[in-house]
């Protein structure tokens, strides 16, 4: 079945849109108010961006491009990091001397592959403020005290900062733990996983620290 053509924009809109083209394919397909706001797209041209079917708000202040966004964790931790870096570039974020916000704890072992999260939303590392833990519409938000490091703590999977399975394991003992009923047994599963894994013994080290405590 063919898809219903998109309507026609006036020729100002269209350069507007062009312009935020390349940065729609860095997100997924997500873009930020504030970033359109630095690619000089006005509350109005956003307005008829979404009247005319080329963008969906899926969050507060965060729209996407129709039918890109499903219900894989995938697809929420995409939305969620987008959303917390507000009107940044991803170019600006993954340059950083340290990571602003990384999906962690189960969200993170899901996409690793070594364990399925039951939570809602998915998490995301953050340097602490106020409080350990908060939530946003789009994430659950985990306290840090010190930065991650892109070497030691992260890997970028498709574009999207990832915290490691030792890492991901560090923060949900430390910040994390009311996400799990059973968090030993959780843990322990994940052991039984990554048997063939190259870095597993960083994780079973995490796994053992973290049972010990």
């Amino acid at each position: 079945m063919t898809p219903t053509p998109l309507p026609r924009l006036n020729t100002q809109l269209t350069l507007r849109w062009l312009d935020i083209a390349d940065l729609l394919t860095e997100q997924w397909g997500f873009i930020t108010s504030g970033q359109c706001a630095r690619f000089e797209l006005t509350r109005t041209d956003q307005k008829r961006l979404r009247q005319n079917g080329y963008l969906v708000p899926v969050a507060r202040g965060v729209m996407c491009q129709p039918d890109l966004l499903g219900d894989r964790v995938v697809d929420t931790a995409r939305l969620a990091w987008v959303a917390a870096g507000k009107d940044l570039l991803p170019s600006e974020r993954l340059a950083a001397r340290w990571p602003d916000y990384v999906v962690t704890a189960t969200t993170a072992l899901e996409l690793h592959g070594l364990g399925e999260t039951s939570c809602p939303l998915p998490q995301l590392a953050a340097i602490r403020t106020s409080s350990g833990h908060r939530r946003t519409t789009t994430a659950e938000l985990l306290g840090v005290s010190q930065p991650l490091s892109w070497h030691h703590d992260v890997t970028v999977l498709n574009g999207l900062p990832v915290a490691t399975p030792a890492s991901a394991i560090t923060v949900l003992v430390a910040e994390g733990r009311h996400l799990l009923d059973d968090l030993t047994g959780y843990l322990q599963a994940i052991g039984e996983a990554v048997a063939d894994r190259p870095d597993r013994d960083a994780i079973m080290e995490a796994i053992a620290c973290a049972i010990e405590h």
